[in-house]
């Protein structure tokens, strides 16, 4: 390892410009990466592919279509159903429909539409009725006439008389037409007719599509399983329509739940960016009042080329910006600007005890690459273990940190010394000496008090921390969680109000959708038992306000009830295709069945879900399964939050492994991994005093934790050992460390700190608890590092030796 090392710094110091033309060859390749990043907002994001609840979803929409667009006609009633309104509506509605992109449209329009088809089949029914009847009666007045003796002329006059006589018993239904008059658009009369009962309520045929008498709704199914984009340009051309033909006197809102999460992505990834700006300030001013040395900001360019190569190597790969990928970028600048200031920190200190800028670079090198390099390993373990996450953006955000880290330690290990050693090696080396004697000496006059207070006091220090983490595996169990995405984003966001308004509007908060397949679901045993479990489910849970499925329709056809299977087809066969699309297949092996409940959290959906998939008991044959947006959301939410604890339990036990791998000696390994679980305690332990609750973002803290604490105690353990191995004992050696990396392992910590603290500023609630969540954590990991574990592994050390010379005088 020493000859590597010696080599690789050879390597660094005599060729400084070629490794720099690298550096520049692979950052000019890597900003074309860069710009082919593209987004991804939707559910593909939080659902894999390949899981059983994607495939359901796929399958459910392949039949009935994507997530409905809602349009929200916002005005009087005259005002909406107005003759030129309605003519735009018309116009829209015969567009869209053409358009393969949309499945269905049912609005108002279309039961208006109806009613006319209905009207003019009832008024021909009418007219053929009359000139039967007249028929009828006529033939009858003139065979009676006949009979009477009575001449032709008076035969057709008692005809002509019958005819009158059909006319007039007709006479209500011909007045009746004649009041409303043409059955079109064009005519409010029939218009109002339609809308209206006798008593002016809004009929119950539209009272579903008209809520209140200020609005109506027009609900646009499009085709299903589109991608993100193509779901988003398919509601961004209604907009657009809508603009270009505005309703007069009536405002439009097109209300979906891709334009929300589209908003969600881009004023997170905006507000990303201003917070991004902001911690680079605090960082700056971070490393000019504490890292006194030449060329202080080096580390900040270091980290910042990285994060350049890893969001352009993700372009190249077709790794998407998700809202967990976004956040790399901020984590990846507080974690990866430790390499640099660790190899920046130690090349100062070798400065002052070497003869030359080479000299100190060789010897820098070759003493902090293993240690930073096993540092290093164990982080990247911790981050992959990330992959075994059923969740596609968290998996992507372990890939990525991983990445992003080694090229932070790439960079830091060549580009860094390579500048260093192009800036410093004309400088005359007493006068780098000097200014790397007075940079240091304060800080580390100041570490080296606080360890010797720490290491004298280690007793009390460590029955705290133990109790801390006891309390913090207690409460951890009680931390609240908060899944909802509506009080996890910025509440002044436009799409939000107008999806709370819609809500308000209708009284309901979502649908629960499940699909229901067999052979056949529209046999009288499946749509009995369906009608049963419904009606159960109303029962049982009051957040269930209706319910539209097969058996639904049925029973109310068939007066509540679920009838023969002759009456059945009947129903069926009598019902709109429009509406017999929305919850049965074209081939019968489907059906849906949509609950329209209140609106609760998404972990209340997910509870509610489990009960009433526990309740289903559908017949032999029968499978049900949850789908839709809703049931996408509460199993991602479920996978993120709820897989927590397993997830930091296999990152530490990844960690344990390499680690135990590397030194093959089992109490060093213990002594870093066991504060880095005591860490995760506190943090635990602080958020629940706090009261910051879980949520996507601090779900996967315990693996930054896990990433920042055991590169922390990997350089202390490494920097104590070296120093032991000077000669001095176990006290002094671990007080030395402590004042000499401990200024890096400061820097970086204050430096994180401040990045991160930045965040707490942020108006996406999700974003500002883990800030929050972070510089505690960061600061636990800095308390632990210098304050906890020194003392206890300087007892250790002590109790090993006095060990040790009690078997060699039992020997003697």
């Amino acid at each position: 390892m020493k000859r590597l090392t010696e080599a690789l710094a050879r390597f660094i110091e005599r060729h400084p410009w070629w490794l720099l033309l690298i550096v520049l060859l692979v950052s000019g390749a890597a900003i074309p990466g860069v710009t082919m990043l593209k987004s991804e907002t939707g559910f593909d994001a939080l659902v894999s592919p390949g899981s059983e609840i994607a495939q359901d979803n796929s399958r459910y929409e392949e039949q009935f279509g994507g997530e409905p667009i809602t349009i929200l006609l916002e005005g009087s009633l005259e005002d909406i159903f107005s003759t030129d309104n309605l003519a735009v509506l018309d116009q829209f509605e015969q567009q869209f429909s053409a358009d393969e992109r949309y499945r269905s449209i049912i609005s108002p329009l279309t039961v208006l539409q109806a009613a006319i088809d209905e009207t003019n089949q009832a008024r021909q029914a009418t007219q053929e009725q009359i000139a039967l009847a007249q028929e009828a009666a006529a033939a009858q007045a003139r065979a009676a006439a006949a009979a009477m003796g009575l001449g032709e002329a008076e035969q057709e006059q008692a005809a002509q008389q019958a005819r009158d006589d059909v006319w007039e018993s007709f006479q209500p239904q011909i007045e009746q037409m004649q009041l409303i008059g043409e059955p079109s658009l064009d005519n409010p009369l029939f218009i109002a007719a339609v809308l209206y009962d006798d008593e002016g309520a809004v009929n119950p045929a539209m009272q579903s599509l008209i809520p209140d008498d200020r609005h109506a709704l027009i609900i646009v199914t499009p085709q299903g399983n589109m991608g993100d984009q193509e779901a988003l340009q398919a509601v961004m051309d209604i907009e657009d329509f809508f603009i270009v033909h505005p309703l007069a006197n009536v405002d439009t809102t097109i209300i979906a739940a891709t334009k929300l999460v589209d908003a969600i992505s881009s004023s997170m990834s905006n507000n990303m960016m201003v917070l991004l700006v902001l911690a680079l300030s605090v960082m700056v001013l971070v490393l000019v009042l504490m890292f006194r040395v030449r060329w202080r900001l080096l580390s900040l360019l270091m980290v910042g080329i990285s994060a350049m190569w890893t969001f352009g190597i993700m372009g190249y790969a077709s790794i998407p910006l998700s809202m967990a990928t976004m956040a790399v970028l901020p984590i990846l600048i507080g974690l990866g600007i430790d390499y640099s200031i660790q190899f920046h920190n130690r090349y100062q200190e070798e400065v002052i005890r070497g003869k030359s800028v080479g000299e100190a670079i060789i010897t820098s090198l070759s003493r902090m690459f293993p240690a930073v390099s096993i540092a290093l390993l164990a982080t990247i373990i911790g981050f992959i273990t990330l992959y075994i996450s059923p969740v596609p953006m968290i998996r992507d955000f372990g890939i990525v940190l991983a990445l992003g880290i080694v090229l932070s330690y790439v960079i830091a290990l060549f580009l860094l010394y390579t500048i260093v050693n192009l800036g410093d090696r004309k400088a005359p080396i007493k006068r780098l000496r000097k200014v790397a004697t007075e940079a240091s000496g304060r800080i580390e006059r100041v570490l080296l008090r606080f360890g010797r207070l720490a290491i004298n006091q280690t007793l009390w220090i460590f029955i705290v921390a133990v109790v801390f983490a006891v309390a913090g595996g207690v409460v951890d169990h009680w931390l609240p969680k908060n899944t909802d995405y509506e009080e996890l984003m910025p509440q002044n966001i436009t799409e939000l109000r107008e999806a709370r308004e819609l809500r308000q509007i209708l009284g309901s908060g979502g649908e629960i959708r499940l699909m229901i397949e067999a052979d056949d679901v529209a046999t009288l045993e499946v749509l009995g038992w369906l009608k049963e479990y419904e009606d159960g489910a109303l029962a049982l849970h009051p957040e269930i306000i209706s319910v539209n499925s097969p058996a639904v329709l049925v029973s109310q056809a068939a007066g509540g009830v679920i009838p023969a299977q002759e009456q059945i087809e009947a129903i069926l066969a009598a019902t709109p295709p429009l509406y017999l699309g929305q919850v049965l297949s074209a081939d019968r092996t489907t059906a849906s069945a949509s609950f329209s409940i209140q609106y609760i959290s998404l972990e209340g959906v997910c509870d509610l879900l489990q009960l009433m998939e526990a309740e289903a008991e559908p017949p032999q044959g029968v499978r049900i399964a949850p789908v839709g947006s809703l049931a996408l959301g509460a199993s991602t939410m479920d996978a993120v939050v709820d897989t927590r604890f397993t997830m930091n339990l296999i990152c530490l036990g990844a960690v344990f492994l390499v680690l135990l791998m590397v030194y093959r000696r089992f109490s060093r390994t213990v002594f870093i991994i066991a504060p880095v679980g005591a860490v995760i305690a506190w943090s635990s332990l602080d958020m629940y005093l706090i009261g910051i609750p879980l949520n996507p973002l601090t779900a996967v803290l315990g693996v930054i934790i896990i990433g920042i604490c055991t590169e922390f105690m990997v350089l202390l353990i490494e920097r104590y050992e070296e120093e032991k191995r000077q000669g001095l004992p176990p006290q002094e050696a671990m007080v030395r460390a402590i004042s000499k990396i401990g200024r890096a392992i400061v820097t970086t910590a204050l430096t994180t700190l401040g990045g991160f603290a930045v965040l707490m500023v942020s108006n996406f609630i999700m974003i500002r608890d883990f800030g929050i969540a972070t510089v505690i954590s960061v600061f636990l990991c800095l308390v632990i590092t210098i304050a906890v574990m020194p003392g206890v592994i300087v007892w250790f050390d002590r109790w090993r030796e006095k060990k040790a010379v009690k078997k060699r005088v039992k020997k003697a």
